[in-house]
């Protein structure tokens, strides 16, 4: 059977009618068709609907500045403290001070302290008054209601204190649980405590890090319970107090945005891989004497 479009006239009379009706009902492929989007609205070639995203990464961008929620207040070794060395006032140091050093110029910005009281970091995360959280913000279920987690960069245990003459009465949580323990406000050694039997009425939260020790000297609590490079940092050297060597109850710190703003946490998370990656994570971790062998099971890798 002979085919009829074998024949040049019937093909050149089929070309120019699928021209003309591409041209008046726009069936026909091309660079048009490609730029029409829903409605009659224009597009760039290749967008799709939500390519943009939610717009949290690109509003921290266009700023130009990442707002830093963390409590520089005082009191917040060794993550982030006043240096009460320094010729300029408020000057802050601690390793969270360094790791954003190196963080927000990844972001291809430049960092603001929000400083508010550890206690408020969360509401005050979701006021908008800052665009995250880094500092030593513990990753546990109830946080993880009303924030979204980025990977962990760093890993923690619980270490308790006791005054020096008792070094040898209390070696576990068990020994003290009907007395009075000292904590950070909002801090997960609250929620250790809790879970170990002790009485919420005997626990008394204080707003830094540093007071629940001086509480401790002054005989107001009978034990801290707080993160084993807090009490190193307030307890190590103090022979009034007693750091109880072993360690307990790991955990991991996390950076916190508010919930929905994936963008600007998928960049977060592709920072911390970096630095974890590029051995900035581990060099810092050992200047500051927090680095140990943990460390290395979230994939923080030491420089080569």
């Amino acid at each position: 059977m002979r085919c009829m479009f074998c024949n040049p006239g019937v093909m050149l009379l089929a070309l120019l009618l699928c021209g003309t009706l591409a041209f008046l009902v726009g069936c026909g492929p091309g660079k048009d068709a490609a730029k029409t989007g829903a409605g009659g609205s224009t597009a760039k070639t290749g967008d799709t609907a939500g390519a943009k995203g939610d717009g949290s990464l690109e509003r921290v961008k266009k700023a130009g500045v990442l707002k830093w929620g963390v409590d520089a207040g005082g009191g917040g070794a060794p993550f982030v403290y006043l240096d009460t060395d320094a010729k300029e006032k408020d000057k802050i140091i601690g390793w969270e001070v360094e790791v954003m050093e190196k963080f927000a110029p990844h972001m291809g910005v430049k960092y603001e302290v929000a400083q508010v009281e550890w206690g408020k970091l969360v509401p005050d995360l979701q006021a908008r008054r800052s665009d995250l959280i880094m500092n030593g913000m513990e990753i546990n279920e109830d946080r993880a209601k009303v924030v979204d987690f980025s990977e962990p960069y760093c890993v923690y245990a619980q270490q308790m204190t006791v005054r020096a003459e008792d070094k040898d009465k209390y070696k576990k949580v068990a020994d003290l649980k009907d007395k009075k323990w000292g904590t950070l406000d909002g801090a997960e050694a609250n929620n250790v405590l809790k879970n170990a039997g002790v009485p919420e009425a005997n626990i008394t939260q204080f707003p830094d890090s540093n007071t629940p020790y001086m509480a401790l000297k002054d005989k107001r609590v009978d034990a801290v319970l707080q993160e084993d490079m807090i009490a190193e940092f307030y307890a190590g050297k103090d022979t009034a107090v007693y750091n109880v060597p072993e360690t307990f109850s790991p955990g991991k710190y996390a950076v916190a945005v508010r919930k929905g703003e994936q963008d600007l946490l998928n960049d977060v998370n592709r920072i911390i891989a970096l630095m974890k990656q590029n051995g900035e994570l581990a060099e810092i971790y050992k200047k500051w004497k927090i680095w140990n062998d943990r460390q290395k099971e979230i994939g923080v890798t030491e420089k080569k």
